[in-house]
């Protein structure tokens, strides 16, 4: 019985799920993207990175460790699996963390007080452009 359901557990894991995310330099780049539920965020954000760097060049010199990966009102750790989120029914303040089918923002539609099944497409950014914005108004 326990061999069933580790041999389960992987093929769940290789299942791919399609994310939307949007990059962020100061405007929104959405963008879709097909990853394995196994996958950590790491290997999530590396394929964003791949993709991205076709379109962007300052993110050529930028490693994944730069990035980070915020859903809902969560800054997502890079160690985490979109499989342990799934299975645990992750939730933020508005909702569910992971339903993968990311529709408008449901803020314009409706109140974000209220909870949504929606959820919104997860955001891609450099984390240098935090300290980098502070750095100039500090500095100006």
């Amino acid at each position: 019985m326990k061999k069933e359901w580790m041999e389960k557990q992987v093929s769940i894991k290789e299942e791919e799920i399609r994310i939307t995310y949007s990059y962020w330099d100061g405007s929104g780049h959405r963008r879709d993207i097909v990853v394995k539920k196994g996958f950590s965020v790491q290997l999530f954000l590396t394929k964003c990175l791949e993709q991205l760097r076709k379109e962007f060049p300052e993110l050529k010199a930028v490693s994944v460790d730069k990035l980070m990966y915020i859903k809902e009102d969560l800054i997502i750790p890079h160690h985490n699996t979109f499989y342990d989120f799934i299975v645990t029914k992750a939730r933020g303040k508005s909702g569910p963390l992971f339903v993968f089918e990311a529709r408008d923002d449901i803020r314009i539609v409706q109140d974000a007080s209220i909870e949504k099944e929606d959820s919104h497409a997860g955001k891609v950014l450099i984390v240098c452009i935090l300290y980098f914005d502070f750095l100039i108004f500090r500095f100006v």
